[in-house]
């Protein structure tokens, strides 16, 4: 890219900045989820169309999004998980087994 190039993204990022950016909150995530939508809606089935481009890129910034805030809440269940497990043990420690074994396994069928 040359040095022209990178200065016209320069003066056309300051306006573009305010609607498209990485979402990196609840608000962020709603306002370029409605982003894409309006781009789904105009470009419709033309994969031809000049934004179709622009459209991937929304679609890659909210998976990366989503893909975070699943692994936050994966690691939030996991520590809930946890933390009640060493409840449970401490309150009463014959349960603890059947506990621990639906926690571990929760496929397997109550014996």
């Amino acid at each position: 890219m040359l040095l022209t190039d990178i200065q016209i993204v320069q003066e056309i990022w300051r306006e573009l900045d305010t609607i498209v950016c990485v979402p990196r909150t609840e608000s962020d995530y709603r306002r370029i989820s409605a982003l894409r939508e309006n781009l789904i809606t105009l470009i419709g089935e033309n994969e031809n169309h000049a934004l179709t481009s622009l459209l991937e890129v929304i679609e890659a910034l909210i998976e990366k999004y989503t893909l975070e805030q699943e692994s936050v809440e994966c690691e939030t269940l996991y520590r809930l998980c946890i933390a009640m497990l060493a409840q449970a043990y401490v309150e009463d420690e014959s349960e603890n087994t059947v506990i621990t074994s639906k926690c571990l396994n929760p496929d397997d069928k109550e014996q």
